[in-house]
C-alpha cells in the first residue's frame, strides 16, 4: 500500500477514536446540597402542603377568644370576634363562657323574651329567654334614635349557655345577680365528644346521664316520654351546676 494511504487511514483511525471517548463522558449529577435551588417537583410539593396546610385551617373555623376587654364597667369580647361567633351557635365555647372564674360580664332578664339574633345569625332553636335567666354580655348597642325612655339603653347582644346569641333591649337586662340564676336548656347531643368526656369524669354527671339514656333510650327529640324529658332537663341543670361550681370543660379549638 502507498506510504499516503497509510497515513489517512492511521489519521481516520484517530478520529473515531478520539470521538468514541467524547460520547462516553455523561453530565455531572445534579446535587442538592444546601445553597442549591429545588427541583420544580419540589417547589411544587412544598407550595401543595402549604396550600394544604391553609385550607385545613380555614376549614377548622376562626380561631376562639377567651380574654375580653374592658368597656366601661363591662368586660367584653372584640367586635370581631361577637360577629364571627353569633354567626353560629357555640355549645362548647359557652360553657367556657360561663366558667366561675370567667372574666366576662354577666347579666340576667328581667323578663320572659323571645330569642332572636340582630347580628343575622343561628338563634337558640324556639326556647325563649326566661325571667332570671343567666347571659354573658357580648357587645353594648347605643341609643342612635335620640329618645330617652326611662330605664332603657340601646341594648345588648349576649351569649346563652347553649352557646346562642340574642339581641336584648336596655329594659330586659339587668347586672343585679338574682337570688337564683337560670340557664337555657343544655341538651347532652349538642356538645363535643372532649365536653361529654369531660362530664362523664364526673361521677354526678356521669350517673345522670347514665338515667338519661336508660330513661330516653337513644331517643333525643320528638315525641319522647314525661320520664326522658325529665331526665333530660336534671342533666341540663346538673351540667350548668358542674361549670358554675369550677368543673373542668376543655377549650374548643375554633368556632363552628
Amino acid at each position: 500500500m502507498p506510504r499516503h494511504s497509510l497515513r489517512v487511514t492511521a489519521i481516520a483511525a484517530i478520529s473515531v477514536f478520539a470521538a468514541a471517548c467524547g460520547s462516553s463522558q455523561t453530565e455531572p449529577a445534579s446535587s442538592n446540597e444546601e445553597g442549591v435551588e429545588p427541583t420544580s417537583s419540589e417547589g411544587a410539593a412544598t407550595t401543595a402542603k402549604a396550600t394544604a396546610a391553609s385550607t385545613a385551617q380555614a376549614d377548622a373555623g376562626p380561631a376562639v377568644v377567651t380574654t375580653c376587654e374592658k368597656q366601661g364597667d363591662l368586660c367584653l369580647p372584640t367586635a370581631a370576634f361577637v360577629k364571627k361567633l353569633c354567626g353560629n351557635v357555640n355549645p362548647d365555647l359557652a360553657l367556657v363562657y360561663f366558667k366561675k372564674d370567667s372574666p366576662f360580664s354577666r347579666g340576667y332578664l328581667t323578663r320572659n323574651t323571645d330569642a332572636w339574633n340582630a347580628s343575622g345569625g343561628a338563634s337558640s332553636s324556639n326556647d325563649k329567654l326566661a325571667f332570671d335567666e343567666e347571659v354573658i354580655v357580648l357587645s353594648v348597642k347605643k341609643n342612635t334614635t335620640g329618645i330617652e325612655v326611662s330605664g332603657a339603653g340601646g341594648g345588648y347582644d349576649v351569649l346563652r349557655w347553649d352557646g346562642s346569641c340574642a339581641s336584648l333591649s336596655g329594659e330586659e337586662l339587668t347586672f343585679k345577680a338574682p337570688p337564683k340564676a337560670k340557664n337555657a336548656k343544655l341538651r347532652w347531643q349538642d356538645y363535643s365528644e372532649e365536653s361529654q368526656s369531660a362530664f362523664v369524669n364526673d361521677a354526678t354527671l356521669g350517673k345522670i346521664n347514665k338515667e338519661r339514656r336508660d330513661e330516653c333510650k337513644g331517643v333525643t327529640m320528638g315525641d319522647v316520654s314525661k320520664a326522658c324529658e325529665k331526665a333530660v332537663d336534671k342533666l341540663s341543670d346538673a351540667i350548668a351546676a358542674y361549670v358554675r361550681g369550677g368543673g373542668d370543660v376543655p377549650v374548643p379549638k375554633a368556632l363552628k
